[in-house]
């Protein structure tokens, strides 16, 4: 007997919970004030790590990583659940109350780096999706 967890598609859990709040952004406006990205940053690197996607350049230093994360909030100092975008060309991170709504973003970001990436990598990385784009992902 297989256990299959039943989860909302992302715009019923947006409609229920509200939407994923964008904290800190290397190139666009966050939904907090700007002078509060360093404790932010701070605390969501070094929050729980939940999952994680990464790739690795041709140094093997990786060229990008995108977390899924329990941390506490610095300002109201509850729990929040984010997902921690870092490349070698840009940053972001949202975070909601909510931890369903921020695994979904997380695999959402997974995916959609594999489709739309910025990044200069090897055409092999591209020939079986998810699976051979990243050298590290818990993401089928």
């Amino acid at each position: 007997m297989n256990a299959v967890l039943a989860v909302k598609p992302m715009e019923q859990l947006t409609a229920q919970y509200g939407p994923m709040r964008t904290v800190l952004n290397s190139s666009a406006p966050t939904d907090v004030p700007r002078e509060q990205a360093d404790v932010y940053r701070f605390n969501i690197l070094g929050g729980k790590g939940k999952r994680e996607s990464v790739v690795n350049g041709a140094d093997g230093k990786p060229v990008l990583i995108i977390r899924f994360v329990e941390y506490i909030d610095p300002v109201t100092q509850r729990t929040r659940y984010g997902v921690d975008y870092w490349s070698v060309l840009r940053y972001w991170a949202s975070d909601h109350e909510t931890g369903a709504m921020a695994e979904l973003s997380y695999e959402k970001a997974v995916r959609d780096e594999v489709r739309h990436t910025r990044l200069q990598l090897a055409p092999e990385r591209f020939t079986r999706g998810v699976a051979s784009f990243y050298d590290v992902t818990d993401v089928i």
